[in-house]
């Protein structure tokens, strides 16, 4: 009504102009009250803010809101936080900083927004973030270079480029790319070249000489020499007429001088006016002028006792026919030896008796054979019955009897005295489901060298392990009057059936693994009132990880060096880490040889006995066979299992390899924890996006690359364990130094829990 009266008072177009400046109005109202309006501010592109005074984090990925500041559409790779203004730490990159880093060149950090290594990869890795381990037969850095020529065509260390196995016949050097020295060829280049041609050399991988052999030898490899009669390049020219023996097999020329009717330097050239001898007394030889039995300069030499009377060479008197009967020798003039007769001394005489021979041209015994033996040449055996042993036929069959009844009484003794006590004790200890399998363990034990009698064993009160289910205490075993001290594992009362089948497990493959330097063997098994004591070997230095570290210390750094950062020293050589690293090789090679799969391979599983030799310990997850898929719900050790263990439950040998790379990686670090800042259910995504544990700073490259090639994720190129123990026993014994033992920096163990106690509850997650 107001508005009705005030409208007949104005004139139209004031009323229309009033109407319409109403309406604006209104309409801005509402557009200031609206969530999705512009701030009053209206402030420029990147900066909020009632007077615009503040500007938008510069990780913000769509700018911010302007009354407010918070980022419109989250981070920007390379930035973290709630408003997106921290820049991702070293080692992370990509969005919310959650992706990490390869493996950059000096360990570098990479683009904390693409992830590219901006120097390359460091040696064995390639690509753009450097997460791609480098093919077989490439190597270095950015896998640029290419594996020279190694021993039966094996692939080089991705690191170094070195030959695990050694060269290729005809090469040599730290990455066998270095032909063989002038002169040399083979193996390591260990082989001298033949006699070749004016001295020219040999093939450096054959052996064979480019140009031939040189005068006087032959062979592929211009090595053997000349036979007797033949001389000159490639032995095919023949010798001359010489008088002694044979012609030089490089020259040709007769050393003795020639036969009778030739001269010259090779004895080749005839005398045509040479006097014969008369012919009434001899019958003159028409080719060398020597009469028939006679040879040798002038003829003075006479022939020996040749076969069938015929004559020996004229000119080296050699019998063409061989020697007659009772004769040998070159020449035919020395009698057979005792014990031979016939044509050149060539057959054995019969068994004459004893003391006596036979004629060396007939063979036949100048006294009587041997018993036993008849024939003129007593050469034919004679088959004689003994009847020097008389006696009742009846004796033989009560002898029979007799053993047979001390055997039968024996076996039923044996049974019923000793066997079958110990079965009803052991149906005592288990109940009924595990009978069978635990019943067919230990009877294997029951009469065997492992079988220990209650009066061996004794136990002590000192407890050396402590489970849930089961102890270990120290003791003693009397073996031969002397006492030895051992470890003995018993279970709890409060075992349950499970446990106790594990436990026999874990006996049968101790019994199958036998006696070995670097492994915690069996010394025995007794069953005492019900319960079962498996004693094993005692290693005083206890566990490795433990003893690791208790090797570490933090002193003051060198007295006139002016940092005060703290440096970390290590009491073990870097000879003792190797030594260590490969006694557990060793250790797992010979189980590898028995075919046992460990499935836990750690240092907490490796003890130290006398002289700091390394045993492997613990087979309680040990399986024989040659692959074991898991299918139980047994607690497993994720952080040193190999991938196709985590995402298949697949283990073989060569998953044992990969938990040996981790065992390197504990010993190179003093007993630090492995993947410790990533939780367990993370370290599955971790690693099959190609990530692996960081080279230890007391490891070289050498080492840590022979770590990463463990780490392979197709187990077949994984090295197996015999070449790592031969690598291994080749770092030991060369004489430079693998690791620098002493590292300042503040940022040392990064990696290393700080005596975390609970680290094996998170790494035995199933």
């Amino acid at each position: 009504m107001v508005c009705f009266g005030f409208s007949k008072m104005i004139s139209p177009a004031l009323y229309g102009m009033t109407i319409m400046f109403l309406a604006i109005f209104l309409f801005s109202c509402l557009l200031q009250s609206s969530p999705l309006a512009t701030p009053v501010s209206g402030c420029p592109e990147g900066l909020w803010g009632n007077n615009c005074q503040y500007r938008c984090d510069a990780g913000c990925k769509l700018g911010c809101k302007q009354n407010d500041g918070k980022c419109l559409g989250g981070c920007k790779p390379g930035w973290t936080g709630k408003n997106c203004d921290k820049l991702c730490t070293d080692y992370f990159y990509g969005f919310n900083c959650k992706s990490s880093c390869g493996h950059c060149y000096e360990e570098k950090p990479c683009n904390v927004v693409t992830g590219k290594c901006t120097d390359g990869c460091l040696p064995g890795w390639q690509g753009d973030k450097c997460l791609e381990g480098c093919k077989p037969y490439t190597y270095g850095a950015n896998c640029n270079n290419t594996c020279g020529h190694c021993r039966l065509n094996q692939a080089c260390n991705a690191v170094t480029g070195r030959c695990s196995a050694g060269c290729d016949r005809g090469w040599l050097g730290t990455t066998c790319e270095q032909a063989c020295e002038k002169g040399f060829h083979g193996v390591d280049c260990v082989d001298r070249c033949g006699h070749c041609k004016a001295n020219t050399t040999c093939d450096h991988v054959t052996g064979k000489c480019d140009s031939g052999c040189a005068p006087g030898w032959t062979g592929l490899m211009c090595t053997e020499l000349c036979r007797p009669g033949l001389f000159g390049p490639n032995c095919q020219a023949t010798c001359g007429s010489c008088l002694i023996g044979s012609c030089d097999h490089m020259t040709g020329e007769c050393n003795g001088g020639c036969a009778r009717g030739f001269h010259g330097p090779q004895c080749k050239e005839e005398l045509l006016d040479m006097v014969p001898l008369p012919t009434s007394r001899f019958r003159i030889n028409e080719i060398s002028g020597c009469p028939s039995g006679f040879y040798g300069e002038n003829c003075s030499l006479a022939c020996g006792r040749c076969q069938k009377q015929t004559s020996c060479d004229p000119v080296n008197g050699i019998c063409k026919d061989g020697c007659a009967s009772g004769y040998y020798g070159v020449h035919c003039f020395q009698n057979c030896t005792a014990g031979t007769y016939g044509e050149s001394c060539k057959f054995l005489c019969g068994r004459c008796l004893s003391g006596t021979t036979c004629d060396v041209q007939t063979g036949i015994c100048l006294s009587r054979c041997e018993d036993g033996w008849e024939g003129e040449r007593c050469d034919t055996g004679v088959q004689r019955t003994s009847n020097t042993f008389h006696t009742s036929p009846t004796f033989p069959v009560l002898i029979i009897c007799l053993v047979a009844a001390v055997i039968l009484i024996s076996v039923f003794f044996t049974y019923f005295v000793v066997v079958r006590p110990r079965k009803t004790a052991l149906r005592r200890l288990y109940n009924t489901s595990s009978n069978e399998h635990l019943s067919n363990t230990y009877e294997q034990i029951v009469g065997s060298p492992w079988e220990l009698q209650r009066g061996q064993l004794s136990l002590s009160n000192e407890l050396l392990g402590n489970g849930q289910f089961g102890q270990v205490k120290r003791g003693h075993v009397k073996i031969n009057g002397v006492k030895v001290p051992v470890a003995i594992k018993s279970l709890k009362d409060n075992a349950s059936a499970k446990d106790k089948r594990d436990f026999l497990n874990e006996l049968s493959i101790l019994k199958r693994v036998g006696k070995h330097e670097n492994v915690v063997c069996l010394v025995g098994a007794c069953h005492i009132k019900g319960v079962m004591y498996v004693a094993m070997e005692y290693a005083k230095h206890g566990d490795l990880r433990t003893f690791l570290r208790h090797s570490r210390r933090l002193t003051s750094v060198h007295e006139y060096d002016n940092t005060t950062s703290p440096s970390l020293h290590t009491a073990l050589r870097p000879q003792s880490l190797i030594k260590l690293s490969l006694d557990t090789a060793k250790g797992l090679k010979h189980l590898a040889d028995k075919q046992i799969i460990h499935r836990d391979v750690a240092a907490r599983n490796v003890l130290l006995g006398e002289k700091l030799v390394a045993k492997i310990a613990d087979f309680g997850l040990s399986k024989n066979d040659q692959t074991y898929v898991k299918t139980s719900s047994t607690r497993v050790p994720i952080r040193w299992m190999a991938v196709e263990s985590l995402f298949n439950n697949t283990y073989t040998l060569q998953s044992d390899v990969w938990s040996f790379g981790v065992l390197l990686w504990e010993i190179f670090t003093l007993g630090g924890t492995p993947y410790s800042s990533i939780d367990s259910q993370q370290l599955f995504s971790y690693l099959k996006d190609g990530h692996r544990l960081r080279k230890p700073r007391l490891c070289d490259q050498d080492m840590y690359g022979m770590m990463l090639q463990c780490w392979n994720d197709v187990p077949e190129r994984r090295p197996t364990i015999d070449e790592l123990t031969a690598r291994l026993q080749r770092m030991l014994e060369n004489s430079q130094v693998y690791m620098n033992i002493t590292v300042q920096e503040e940022s040392f163990y990064s990696e290393i829990d700080h005596d975390r106690e609970n680290s094996n509850s998170n790494s035995n997650s199933s």
